[in-house]
């Protein structure tokens, strides 16, 4: 659910554009839930989770540097793989890098899973972070806009 000061930056995002705004006067609700829910391929944000099977398709990319960790590193890495993993949190970015340890290939891999680009809403609300590839922004909000929740932007 969209907080009162989120509909109130989503309303002034979608006024500045003349499509959106549009979309607004006309109420056209799913017209502007889809221009929210569009991806902008320049800004990245950091997953609010990995899942397993995502982080499995990065180690498995990575693979042929499994042998250059440590077992007690590659152990832990399979096993903190094994669950979902609230990638957004410094500290277990942080830990999936010392994971990998001077394997930079396996590195890039499983930092590329942590990220992913953002909606126009996504990045409006954005918590912190400025978005480039090399530094990910941390979602306020994630997840896509419906119809329902364009009308309350709209009416905001």
């Amino acid at each position: 659910m969209l907080t009162p000061i989120q509909l109130s930056t989503l309303k002034s995002l979608a006024s500045a554009d003349q499509a959106a705004a549009n979309f607004i006067e006309t109420a056209d609700d799913q017209a502007l839930a889809d221009w929210f829910n569009a991806i902008d391929a320049s800004f990245f944000v950091y997953r609010s989770v990995l899942t397993p099977a995502m982080a499995r398709a990065a180690i498995i990319q990575g693979a042929t540097q499994l042998d250059g960790l440590t077992v007690g590193k590659r152990d832990s890495l399979f096993y903190l793989a094994s669950g979902d993993l609230a990638v957004f949190k410094s500290e277990v970015r942080a830990a999936l890098d010392d994971l990998c340890g001077t394997m930079n290939q396996l590195k890039l891999y499983i930092q590329g899973a942590c990220k992913r680009n953002a909606t126009r809403a996504e990045k409006s609300l954005v918590e912190s972070g400025i978005g480039s590839n090399a530094v990910p922004a941390v979602m306020g909000y994630e997840g896509k806009l419906s119809a329902a929740d364009a009308s309350q932007v709209r009416v905001a």
